[in-house]
């Protein structure tokens, strides 16, 4: 009996085991921070490779793609074009932007050169001119309209003469009237008569198309004399028009210049997206440039902690992960001003200038940066 109660109990105890250890949580595993690591002294933080200079272009204008002169991985120059949209349009522009400028500058230069006595007599006489026949056609001249109403009565007493002979020749009644030289003569007679009379009625009344004519021909004669004796206002307005001519050509040769995309330093094109027919937007990223000869290493997690400890100058050994046996020695360039928050930690991007290059370096290559502290 008492080995009975004895193995109960053991058993009892052993079940009671088992049922602790597996109610036990299981530790959490510490996550790694991002501060770097403290060894031997020194400020060990995690970096990457990148082009001492890079950029992401676009162009400036609006149009379709003509030209791409280059490939990925290429070698450029310094100004050499990378692509290049189609001007016809902007040439176009640029030709009209021309012409209104030297219309606008010979303009101002007539108005400041003025006139020669001869043109200003001229001008002077054509107004004097205009001014008089528009006053003759209000009030026509007495003598003169005297001279139309005896051309009208000589023309009516001919008329008179020709009717009399056509009516002694038997008129309208005469079967044979229309082949009557009295009636040829009378017809030249009443032509005669009319073109008299309207003579002397246009004269005495004149039309409102002739004054509105003669009204005209003074204006236009005051605008010519007016262009040979300008205003100071009208120089002045002359020279503001070719300044306005002047900076809307050099737009348009501006628009036209930007139709290149231009290498702004040497490098070698890291990537190209563009093709010969498509339409590009402004300031659409095309094309990526980096100097891929000179390379540089920024850190990406080193810690608002250790930061302090950082000053442009310090000595710095840099090893790679993808080369094992490479390490160069560099100098802190700069040092972000502005900390950017990476899970939770605030960190700093320090810019290691290499004192050598290897031509094995490439782009976001992984680093590791050792700095004293």
């Amino acid at each position: 009996m008492r080995k009975l109660i004895a193995f109960t109990a053991l058993a009892l105890t052993a079940i009671s085991l088992i049922a602790c250890s597996a109610s036990v949580t299981p530790t959490p595993k510490v996550q790694p921070t991002l501060a770097a690591v403290k060894s031997s002294g020194k400020i060990v933080a995690e970096g990457r490779v990148v082009p001492a200079r890079s950029a992401s272009l676009g162009f400036q204008v609006a149009g379709v793609v003509a030209q791409v002169p280059v490939a990925v991985g290429d070698r450029v120059e310094s100004g050499k074009v990378l692509a290049q949209l189609d001007t016809r349009q902007l040439e176009l522009q640029l030709a009209q932007a021309d012409a209104n400028l030297a219309a606008a500058q010979a303009k101002s230069s007539q108005l400041k050169r003025g006139a020669t006595p001869e043109d200003l007599a001229a001008a002077q006489q054509a107004l004097k001119s205009a001014q008089v026949s528009y006053e003759k056609l209000l009030k026509p001249d007495p003598s003169e309209l005297s001279m139309l109403k005896a051309d009208v009565d000589k023309a009516k007493a001919l008329l008179d003469q020709a009717q009399a002979a056509y009516d002694r020749a038997g008129g309208d009644s005469n079967p044979y009237a229309g082949m009557l030289p009295q009636r040829a003569q009378l017809q030249t007679a009443w032509i005669d008569y009319q073109k008299a009379l309207t003579a002397y009625n246009l004269k005495v009344n004149p039309s409102d198309a002739q004054i509105q004519q003669a009204l005209s021909a003074v204006q236009t004669a005051k605008n010519q004399l007016a262009k040979l004796t300008p205003a100071a206002e009208d120089i002045a307005a002359a020279e503001a028009n070719v300044k306005a001519s002047q900076a809307a050509r050099d737009l348009a040769a501006e628009q036209l210049s930007r139709a290149k995309l231009l290498a702004p330093f040497a490098g070698n094109v890291a990537s190209l997206d563009l093709k010969v027919g498509e339409q590009v937007a402004i300031g659409a990223p095309v094309v990526r440039l980096a100097d891929y000869a000179n390379w540089q290493v920024e850190t990406t997690d080193l810690t608002e902690i250790n930061v302090v400890n950082v000053k442009e100058g310090d000595p710095a050994t840099v090893t790679f992960d993808a080369i094992p046996e490479l390490e160069l020695t560099g100098k802190v360039a700069s040092i972000k001003g502005f900390g950017d928050n990476k899970q939770g930690d605030i960190v700093y991007t320090l810019v290691i200038n290499l004192d050598k290059q290897d031509e094995r370096l490439r782009w976001n290559m992984t680093a590791k940066v050792s700095l004293a502290k």
